[in-house]
């Protein structure tokens, strides 16, 4: 080949490589960065969307608080810190406030209670009493305690007490009203006309009621 001869003919042009920038090969390539930065604008479109969201969800709520809170606990205050520190506030204060109404409520209660109820007023002016009277056959004793606590007269010692006196019990019945124990005792007696039913009533009260152990 002659080294002088013009390789290139006129009119013939060299074809640039496949792949070059600018030639069909590398249009396909050009266009991730387009598909980035759109991704990139939708996260923030999105974000921004969800932050508007709960910007209007937190005044809805805020609004809300407001208007559930009486004027002196936010007169004067704008702020939102302010508002929630006046709605602590009321809180307490309206806890306080049902405090007391419950413990009048429950003084009322017992104050009604002990009116309209006899028995339950004669539970704490008398702890306990005790009556003899005549019946068939006999007697009947019938006494009367709280149900519980140091002023209770359980069946087992009024029965003790009528048998130290040598009386011979054929029946017993006890009953539970408004918080007190009524035990109904019938004593059968041989000699009626001998037996005092009014020393008996007093004794069985000195040993029962009046003994220091019940005092």
């Amino acid at each position: 080949m002659d080294p002088y001869k013009n390789p290139n003919p006129k009119g013939y042009q060299r074809q640039r490589p496949f792949g070059s920038a600018g030639e069909g090969g590398s249009s396909g390539g050009s266009d991730m960065p387009h598909e980035i930065d759109d991704n990139k604008k939708k996260k923030k479109l999105l974000h921004r969307d969800i932050e508007r969201q709960r910007r209007q969800e937190m005044a809805t709520l805020y609004a809300s608080l407001r208007s559930h809170l009486p004027l002196p606990y936010i007169k004067g205050k704008r702020a939102v810190a302010d508002h929630v520190n006046g709605a602590v506030d009321f809180i307490k204060d309206t806890e306080t406030r049902i405090k007391e109404l419950s413990a009048k409520r429950d003084e009322l209660r017992r104050e009604t209670c002990q009116r309209s109820d006899p028995d339950l007023a004669r539970t704490e002016s008398d702890p306990a009493s005790l009556i003899v009277q005549p019946c068939v056959n006999g007697f009947e004793v019938a006494v009367s305690s709280n149900s519980s606590g140091p002023d209770a007269l359980p069946l087992s010692r009024v029965l003790e007490a009528l048998q130290e006196l040598g009386l011979e019990v054929i029946n017993s019945v006890t009953a539970r009203v408004n918080e007190r124990l009524i035990h109904t005792i019938q004593v059968e007696v041989n000699t009626f006309g001998c037996l005092d039913l009014a020393w008996l009533q007093q004794k069985l009260v000195e040993e029962l009621i009046l003994s220091p152990g019940n005092i």
